[in-house]
This record gives C-alpha cells, structure tokens and sequence, in this order.
C-alpha cells in the first residue's frame, strides 16, 4: 500500500503553509496606512471638518465651520502682525487620493500667523490646510472665502526616493517664528 500524496511530502505542506503566512505578511504590510492616513488619524482628534466647497463657504452659515482643503498655491503675501497668506486654485482627492482639479474653478485665501519656508511653501506648491472660515475677500473681481490655517500639509509628487531632497518634502509644515 503505498501512502497518501500529502502524508509521503511533510515538506510540501510545510512550504505551503510557509507561502501563506508569507503571503499573509506581505499583505497585511502593504495595507499598513500611509503617512498621509496616519495624518488624518491624529487630525480625528479635533473636530470634524465639513464638505464646504470654497462656494459654499460664502454664505454666512459657513463662518466658523472646520475645513479640509487642498489646492496649488497661486500667490503668497506678507500680511501686518507676521502673518501670511496664501491664494489657492481649490483641488480635491478621490477615493485612490489622486489631486483632481474640478471644472469649475474656485479660489480660496488661507491666511495664518507666522512664515513658512520658501524652500518648501512656493508658488504651484500642492498644499492641503485644516482651519475655519472666517471671512471672505474680493479676488480677480469675486468673492472668495478666507480660512484661518490650523495646519498646512505639503504634498509631494516627488518620485518615491527623493524625499531627502528638500523639495521633496512632504508632510505637516511648521510657520518659522518671527
């Protein structure tokens, strides 16, 4: 009588077992959350942001609501009291975290105290800010609401491996003291 195919080979149930945990690892590694989520996950702390399109935010119900929003930096200025602002074409994330730049454009202002890093905060720049609104000013002859930055995030489309280089950075900035 001769044995059974997986009685005769303890070995290939071994290595078959070895594949799966290997498998089991690799996959759990992979969905381990990016440093963007982990962000996210420490921002959970305060309360939540709302869905305010920078639209919607001109209307006097939108004052003091939280806010997410991500966009290209098209200026910045020095304000009176160490303060900068910034104007930002608004973009938005999808679900797979693309920048999606919607069709109808709509501008922003994010102003907040301090100064930040010209190397890392300049003209195109992709930034994403947490803060409230609080107002709204003119621009290219429209309204457009202002937020007060909370946090300013920089994004990065930096091939992966060149984050040592300063342009590369991506991550939570910090404004320099004045």
């Amino acid at each position: 009588m001769q044995p059974r195919y997986d009685e005769a080979m303890p070995l290939h149930r071994n290595r078959h077992a070895i594949a799966l945990l290997s498998a089991a690892a690799l996959v759990s590694a992979c969905s381990t959350p990016s440093d963007r989520q982990a962000d996210q996950t420490v921002r959970t702390t305060k309360p939540q942001a709302t869905t305010l399109s920078p639209a919607q935010a001109l209307t006097p119900q939108a004052q003091g609501k939280r806010i997410h929003w991500s966009g290209g930096i098209n200026a910045i200025e020095a304000e009176e009291g160490a303060r900068q602002c910034f104007t930002l074409l608004h973009a938005t994330f999808d679900a797979q975290n693309v920048l999606q730049w919607p069709r109808d454009e709509q501008q922003f202002i994010a102003c907040g105290a301090g100064d930040y890093d010209r190397d890392l905060v300049a003209l195109y720049t992709l930034v994403s800010f947490d803060g409230r609104v609080v107002g709204q000013r003119m621009f290219l002859g429209r309204p457009v609401p202002v937020i007060e930055i909370e946090a300013l995030y920089r994004h990065s489309d930096c091939v992966q491996g060149d984050e040592k280089i300063p342009a590369c950075y991506s991550g939570l900035l910090q404004p320099r003291k004045p």
